[in-house]
């Protein structure tokens, strides 16, 4: 008598093992901690790992979170306090077993609290052992309270430029703006955990968009070819809205959260997703896409549209930008240096005068050689500064392009 075949069970989050993606979050120092014991009761098919130099803080993570405590012969076991530089140097001193603790990941998650000692000093060094091993990397990272005073506010902006140095992108948070989600009068704990949940709220969507299959598909190659590169500023949101104009209210309601000052500037490379229920139409996402694409109709876009019965009669949009402030302001100051340049040339060249001669026969001659002169500068003048305006078109066109794949624009964004 034959067997029936059974059925192969599915692993616990399948959707991120079937793709076979290694992403870990790593929370550093004590910030970082508090951070990572709020994304692991929501965030699956991730790893986590909590690393400082304060055995204290490793004590209260919560159980199946790996802990990393190093710097204990330096530290001995009690903290950097806010000294980031001695923190940096226990994070060198083992950055062996740093990277050992990292491991081969295809995308590594930092996440901490800035302007303090663990998360400041030895955060870029943990960035920098992501870089060695090439992998993906993203960090998310508050700024101190304005009442924490200058010199906190002066080591996490020191720490945010090292960091940027080594990862692919950085959201920056500061935590005056969780005063736009609370009372006054609310607690500082319960005021961190709402920021933390912020934060729980932006990975669970990411992750959801990369592993989740979907009428037009984004996976992890979609996400590691708008990430690729470094020192990349991150914008990344969602807005949800119902009713006749859902489309156009949902792109707005990105931008209208506490946690974000407008639209994003500057932007060079968009992944968004659409998730509607069965209703959800072509039109509707073709004004969601149109929209975005506002924000720079020249970025690469990558888009993804799913389908879900838990929002029949509503749309989500989950949107990321890209955007290389740093990198666009020397373009430009490079640029306006060469127009100057040029246009001084060009006038020098333009204002030449022909020596005066004493005799009236030659001031003759001498008025119709300058008036030869002023002729054929004429028209290299206005040809130079055509050129000028193309050079500048140029360079921007290989700004947009360089060392960026290309792939196709969706149709209904393609010039009419």
């Amino acid at each position: 008598m034959s067997k029936k075949p059974t059925k192969p069970k599915k692993p616990a989050n399948s959707s991120l093992q079937t793709r076979k993606v290694k992403i870990k979050v790593i929370g550093i120092g004590g910030g970082g901690a508090s951070i990572i014991s709020e994304l692991t009761p929501s965030l699956k098919g991730v790893s986590f790992l909590v690393a400082d130099t304060d055995q204290a803080v490793l004590k209260k993570v919560k159980k199946g979170v790996r802990t990393l405590q190093f710097g204990e012969k330096t530290a001995g076991g009690m903290g950097t306090g806010m000294n980031p530089e001695l923190a940096q140097k226990v994070a060198i001193e083992e950055k062996e077993r740093i990277t050992r603790a990292i491991g081969e990941q295809n995308l590594i998650i930092l996440v901490g609290s800035l302007g303090g000692g663990v998360g400041s000093g030895a955060g870029p060094v943990f960035a920098a052992c992501c870089t060695e091993q090439k992998n993906i990397s993203i960090g998310i990272f508050t700024l101190p309270f304005l009442f924490e005073g200058e010199k906190k506010m002066k080591i996490a902006k020191k720490a945010l430029v090292d960091l940027q140095d080594s990862l692919s992108g950085v959201i920056v948070v500061p935590n005056e703006k969780i005063l736009e989600l609370v009372d006054k009068k609310t607690p500082l704990k319960k005021s961190l955990s709402a920021l933390n949940q912020v934060f729980v709220g932006w990975l669970c969507d990411l992750m959801g968009v990369i592993s989740r299959p979907g009428l037009i598909n984004i996976d992890f190659a979609d996400l590691k070819t708008i990430l690729l590169g470094k020192g990349k500023i991150l914008f990344f949101g969602e807005g949800i809205a119902h009713g006749p104009n859902r489309a156009e209210e949902a792109v707005k309601n990105i931008f209208q959260n506490p946690f974000c000052e407008g639209e994003p500037k500057r932007v060079k490379k968009m992944l968004f997703n659409v998730t509607g229920g069965k209703d959800l139409g072509l039109k509707e996402v073709e004004t969601v896409s149109n929209q975005i694409a506002k924000l720079n109709p020249k970025a690469k876009i990558i888009f993804g549209i799913s389908e879900d019965p838990t929002y029949n009669g509503k749309i989500k949009v989950t949107l990321l930008c890209v955007s290389d402030t740093e990198k666009s302001e020397k373009t430009e100051k490079k640029i306006t240096q060469q127009k100057k340049k040029r246009t001084r040339r060009i006038n020098k060249e333009t204002k030449k005068q022909v020596p005066k001669e004493e005799n009236k026969a030659e001031q003759g001659e001498e008025k119709q050689q300058k008036e030869k002169i002023e002729n054929a500068t004429e028209n290299p003048t206005r040809r130079n500064a055509l050129e000028i305006k193309k050079e500048e078109k140029e360079e921007k066109d290989r700004e947009w392009d360089n060392n960026n794949p290309d792939w196709d624009i969706p149709a209904f964004l393609r010039e009419k």
